[in-house]
């Protein structure tokens, strides 16, 4: 709702087969970076031949939304906590309290970097998905810059609220689309 330029752009991309290895998400919190992220990658994952319209599209909607698609991966920032990766709400669960907020860390990249080496099981690429990118420790950010130059079969969405808070060498490896505050 109100972003009808960000819509129109990746509906575009994909109608025109023309899908880029990185995107940019940007735009202040609340303004529906995830819910288009969730769109774009319905989009990308849907098999040839099935509408988003009938029960087997509907189906594809609700494995991206529970993160339950093969060739879906979704990262989000993390807390180490004796040498284990736990996102807030798992931390909040295990009732840990944070001083400093979670980030994204090397060992994410790593997994991501395994989950793009082989190849889609469902669809004719894989997505991923960062949010707040910008909480990327500065050695994860690095460790992206090769996933991003040869990403293979994939997509790799980046989001967050203002592209100065990433490396430029992270966005000048991503095709940017802006999300406007809503009135």
């Amino acid at each position: 709702i109100g972003q009808a330029q960000a819509t129109a752009l990746l509906e575009r991309v994909v109608a025109l087969q023309r899908v880029a290895p990185g995107y940019l998400f940007v735009g202040p919190d609340g303004t529906g970076k995830a819910l288009a992220a969730n769109g774009f990658a319905q989009l990308l994952l849907q098999p040839v031949g099935i509408s988003m319209t009938d029960a087997d599209g509907a189906v594809l909607a609700r494995r991206i939304r529970d993160r339950n698609h093969p060739d879906l991966l979704w990262v989000e920032p993390t807390y180490l906590h004796q040498g284990n990766l736990l996102t807030p709400a798992q931390a909040a669960e295990a009732g840990l309290k944070r001083k400093s907020p979670p980030r994204i860390r090397l060992p994410q990249i790593r997994d991501i970097a395994r989950f793009l080496s082989r190849p889609p099981l469902e669809a004719s690429r894989a997505v991923v998905v960062i949010e707040q990118a910008e909480r990327m420790a500065e050695a994860a950010a690095n460790g992206l810059l090769k996933t991003l130059e040869e990403p293979g079969q994939a997509t790799v969405i980046l989001m967050a609220p203002d592209q100065q808070m990433l490396l430029p060498t992270l966005i000048s490896r991503c095709q940017t689309i802006p999300f406007r505050r809503l009135n």
